[in-house]
């Protein structure tokens, strides 16, 4: 018998021009009338996720502790957004959060849990205070939003939930130990949730970036021509190499679940 072996739904992914690859038209999906929350949503990676997948025909919730910087993001945006400023850090700040985004569209489908603290620090010399920030927002925060946010997902018995880790969450680097720490924390979180949430078609990603260049290792929109020569020479990813990523793990088919995707830089000694 002559079998001849399926073509691959994602094969054309072979076929894209690197050189195009920070084009972010190079994958496309249709979100429409899909309800989209993303967390540290007014800068880095977080804005760039927002001006993207306004395009694919979502309802987004923005949220960032800035009233004004969401105010300019979705002026920017040039689309109707709802947006919420919350310090992720208190609790009452999350409640509110989730209470009105559901108050606004009844729902949530996707959970972009985006928002985290950075903290590179030596443990004889660093402050405990910070440390119990950087807990509150990168592993509490994420913990409660999905909390409130899984009851609407299993009552529609459809869910995507993509948590924000670190390439810090799948191995400790020496000059981040409480960074790395929660890194580890959600990582581990979100596979446990993975299990406990699949028989209801909710899927658990975990992405895992190294450098990417952002205010979080001090470069802004400004620093456009060091950033282009550090990924270039692989040295750091772009903001927009986060957005693809995502964009590929939302567009699998139902019965696929990226687990964990970890991206490093080329040049990442890592």
């Amino acid at each position: 018998m002559n079998f001849q072996r399926p073509v691959s739904k994602i094969s054309w992914l072979l076929k894209i021009d690197v050189k195009n690859w920070m084009n972010s038209d190079t994958i496309k999906i249709n979100l429409k009338d899909k309800v989209l929350l993303i967390t540290g949503a007014t800068s880095g990676i977080g804005k760039a996720i927002s001006k993207e997948l306004i395009k694919s025909n979502a309802k987004l919730i923005l949220t960032g502790r800035s009233k004004s910087k969401l105010e300019e993001l979705a002026t920017e945006i040039k689309s109707e957004v709802l947006t919420i400023s919350a310090d992720l850090s208190n609790p009452k700040d999350v409640n509110h959060l989730i209470q009105e985004s559901l108050n606004k569209f009844s729902r949530i489908d996707v959970l972009i849990a985006n928002a985290g603290v950075y903290e590179p620090s030596e443990v004889k010399s660093g402050n405990p205070d910070n440390w119990d920030n950087v807990i509150k927002v990168n592993v509490n925060s994420v913990f409660r939003t999905i909390n409130l946010v899984l009851p609407s997902m299993i009552k529609n018995k459809f869910g995507d939930i993509i948590i924000m880790c670190s390439v810090s969450g799948y191995q400790a680097i020496r000059w981040e130990p409480i960074y790395s720490a929660t890194k580890h924390a959600i990582k581990s979180f979100a596979h446990g949730l993975r299990t406990q949430v699949a028989k209801d078609n909710i899927r658990v990603s975990s992405l895992a970036p190294g450098m990417v260049l952002t205010e979080l290792w001090g470069y802004t929109e400004k620093d456009q021509i060091e950033i282009t020569k550090k990924i270039e020479a692989g040295e750091g990813l772009h903001s927009d190499d986060i957005v693809e990523t995502i964009k590929f793990i939302l567009s699998r088919p139902r019965n696929v679940t990226i687990r964990d995707l970890v991206m490093l830089p080329r040049n990442q000694d890592l």
